[in-house]
């Protein structure tokens, strides 16, 4: 009876010794494959279709940010009548948020110079940009590469909340392998 104990205590150690050993997969990296092409163009979407800029200086603007990005990697606009190779897609939004942090003493008592003070707390409002940045091959409709931006932004469209959006698709683009 105790070596079957034994045995199943020993068979139970080593499955589950195995089932805590697993590695997830690995991510998949960027496509360095990208690097084969030349051209680009910017595809439009449908200006009902969520996530899509429709204000035509916002995504002007935008699309300025991304062609200087690219053109340091290497790739170049296609020109009038030219075919892209690549196709790049812009969907972005604004969503205003809170944050609550807690002030004070997070328990309902201090015990400082004999006072009873309650904590609390305190809230921030701000709004947050993310810009989406697809790139495709146009040949065979498929992703090659892609980035999500991130950034909080003060109210309006101020030229610090541009220059912030420059910054960390600056950052992100740093990601994308340089044409050959």
């Amino acid at each position: 009876m105790t070596i079957r104990c034994t045995f199943a205590f020993a068979l139970l150690m080593t499955v589950s010794g195995l089932a805590w050993c697993a590695e997830p997969a690995p991510a998949a990296k960027p496509s360095t494959e990208i690097a084969g092409y030349k051209t680009f163009a910017f595809v439009e979407g449908d200006p009902q279709a969520a996530g899509i800029v429709a204000d035509r200086q916002v995504r002007h603007r935008l699309e300025r940010m991304v062609t200087s990005q690219l053109m340091n990697k290497g790739y170049a606009p296609a020109g009038p009548g030219q075919k892209a190779e690549l196709g790049v897609n812009l969907a972005a939004k604004v969503t205003d948020k809170q944050q609550v942090f807690l002030v004070g003493n997070p328990t309902p008592y201090e015990y400082y110079r004999g006072r009873i003070e309650a904590g609390g707390y305190d809230t921030a409002r701000y709004r947050e940009g993310t810009v989406q940045v697809d790139i495709i091959d146009l040949a065979k409709p498929r992703l090659l590469w892609n980035t999500r931006i991130e950034q909080e932004l003060s109210a309006g469209y101020s030229e610090e909340n541009w220059k912030k959006v420059e910054r960390a698709m600056g950052a992100a683009f740093k990601a994308l392998p340089a044409r050959r």
